[in-house]
């Protein structure tokens, strides 16, 4: 377990670090950097009212360790969504390191250990971003290394309820077997917490779909087409009647209108498959409620079954509504842009 916090401690570093060197002004790094050991200092005081007891404790709590596992995730998925933010995964990591140092030291006062290891965190994360710089002049590289460390922090921190609760050994001499079965149900539960973020994730994105698939339908009811089709029926007019324009704008109308079509096909076939997956992972934990006789264990994780595969298909309703519903309005629409094409390039010949 010690291995395990250690390595998501280095790991946070240097993600941090990767981070910090893509970003565009010199002097952030040092400014985070400073920010960082500021609060440090600050916490080092609450963080001596704690006990060795306490916090292995915290460390061999599943549900804690569960929810760290989520905020990590989020942490992680801000970090590569948002150019700007650095992460504050250091900021835990160099915290827990204060807290292991604080049993250690134990003459040296509360705050002078906050002060060595906030002055060491801000001079080592400027650093490392330099020396990353340095090593790395391409950014793509950079960014590409800050994506491969933010994967390898998340899924170790995803391994650690795995790690603090180990699957009991199996009444089997096959002891190959017994440590497939262990893996098998440690990658089983470690993607329990990414597939119910994705649920609530893609649950959103449905009832964001579903209401734009409304404003389009009620900007449909005056005259019978989208802004799409006004969009390359200007693009159509604009130029001289010609076959070869005209099959352009049609087959770029039906690439566009396709591509408005994917994330209802997405949560179509996406929305099953998700809520199976949390269907089926939470079963095992509900099973070894009823065997050792944990009726409250046992009904929480039912709750979990139930609701990702409702969630699960109510994703996929959503999907299958919108794309049947938006594939005829762009069939129609993409029938109406050749029809007129077509009766203008008549008209032009006939004048001619």
């Amino acid at each position: 377990m010690t291995l395990a916090t250690d390595l998501i401690v280095l790991l946070a570093l240097l993600q941090c670090a990767a981070k910090l060197s893509l970003l565009p002004h010199r002097l952030a790094p040092w400014v985070f950097a400073a920010v960082v050991g500021v609060a440090l200092c600050m916490v080092a005081e609450p963080a001596a009212t704690l006990s060795k007891p306490q916090v292995e404790g915290w460390l061999h709590s599943v549900p804690l360790l569960q929810s760290v596992a989520i905020a990590v995730m989020g942490d992680a998925l801000l970090t590569i969504l948002l150019p700007a933010y650095p992460g504050l995964l250091v900021v835990a990591g160099a915290a827990f390191v204060m807290v292991r140092l604080l049993f250690v030291l134990v003459g040296l006062p509360f705050l002078a250990t906050g002060v060595l290891v906030g002055v060491t965190v801000a001079a080592v994360l400027p650093l490392a971003a330099i020396g990353m710089r340095r090593l790395l002049p391409m950014a793509t590289d950079r960014r590409t290394l800050h994506l491969l460390l933010t994967i390898a922090a998340t899924l170790t921190t995803l391994l650690l309820p795995i790690v603090a609760n180990p699957l009991p050994s199996l009444n089997t001499q096959n002891i190959a077997m017994q440590y497939i079965s262990q893996t098998l149900f440690g990658i089983a539960n470690m993607l329990l917490i990414p597939d119910i973020i994705l649920l609530i994730f893609f649950f959103v994105r449905s009832l964001l779909l579903l209401a734009g698939t409304y404003r389009q339908w009620m900007g449909r009811r005056g005259n019978g087409r989208g802004t799409l089709y006004a969009k390359y029926e200007t693009m159509l007019l604009s130029q001289p009647p010609s076959e070869a324009w005209g099959e352009y704008v049609v087959t770029q109308f039906e690439a566009e209108a396709a591509k408005d079509v994917n994330l209802s096909r997405l949560l179509t076939k996406l929305g099953p498959v998700l809520g199976l997956i949390g269907t089926l992972i939470s079963m095992s934990p509900a099973l070894v409620g009823l065997s050792t006789g944990d009726i409250a264990g046992m009904a929480y994780n039912m709750q979990v079954v139930f609701s990702a595969t409702v969630v699960g298909l109510f994703i996929s309703a959503v999907g299958l509504f919108t794309q049947q519903l938006k594939a005829r309005w762009h069939v129609m629409d993409a029938s109406r842009l050749d029809f007129e094409w077509q009766k203008r390039i008549e008209g032009h010949e006939k004048e001619a």
